[in-house]
């Protein structure tokens, strides 16, 4: 196993809970490993609403 560090930005869509943000975020981050620790680092208006953000994130890679 081994630990790297991943920054990664995704829309959020307007008139969401937070629930189905997080979900959201996590089903993101899985694609790259599996996350030890994540947080928004950054939000900005999404011209389509909702918002942008920046995730940064602690990943645990599993080798083969």
């Amino acid at each position: 196993m081994r630990i790297e560090s991943l920054q990664l930005q995704l829309a959020l869509p307007a008139h969401r809970t937070a629930s189905d943000w997080r979900r959201r975020i996590l089903d993101h981050l899985r694609v790259h490993g599996e996350p030890l620790r994540w947080a928004i680092t950054s939000v900005m208006d999404s011209p389509e609403g909702g918002s942008e953000v920046v995730i940064e994130a602690v990943m645990l890679q599993h080798e083969g």
